[in-house]
């Protein structure tokens, strides 16, 4: 027997994207970027107290679906409040009104982690002529400052402090020794 066709390896995020679609179909998300943004969608300030759980649509429709939240807490009636912007909001981000109401249910939402800013590194003046040397040949301003900061990070970190002698007491009769 011959098969006709090609066997192309497929990368690990082909097959994870299939799986995972595979999981999110059957909580009813079509597409499974509503859960992966939902910060996105809703904003930092609702997307803290409520998480998407599953969307479901009429029989042999794609319009007008039902979106159940987890909320958290004393959250559902503020929720509430913004149920319209936020159904507006889920419908301009699918580009078509794909959600219609929202079912609000209580339980616990994950914390999300958040990114805190470090303060910039310190650099001595001959540091910053260092690296601004090495970055003189970057044309791209977006780059140069990603780069510059890269190298900052690099440049400025200090090196561990060497411990001091200590004296660290030993077995009884073996008095005392210094560590170093």
């Amino acid at each position: 027997m011959s098969r006709k066709g090609t066997h192309k390896t497929k990368t690990v995020a082909e097959a994870v994207k299939k799986a995972g679609d595979r999981a999110f179909r059957r909580y009813g998300f079509s597409q499974r970027e509503i859960i992966s943004r939902w910060s996105d969608i809703v904003g930092p300030a609702l997307a803290d107290c409520s998480l998407p759980e599953r969307l479901t649509f009429p029989r042999d429709e794609k319009r007008g679906g039902t979106l159940y939240i987890r909320v958290q807490g004393s959250m559902a009636p503020e929720l509430q409040h913004f149920e319209p912007m936020v159904i507006e909001r889920i419908n301009s981000y699918y580009g078509y009104a794909a959600v219609e109401r929202l079912i609000y249910r209580h339980g616990v939402v994950p914390t999300r982690t958040r990114n805190t800013k470090h303060p910039d590194p310190i650099l001595t003046d001959s540091q910053k002529k260092d690296l601004e040397g090495q970055l003189v040949g970057v044309k791209n301003p977006e780059l140069y400052k990603a780069l510059y900061r890269l190298g900052s990070e690099v440049v400025s970190v200090k090196k561990p402090e060497k411990t001091k002698n200590r004296r660290r007491f030993m077995r009884r009769g073996m008095g005392s020794q210094t560590l170093e």
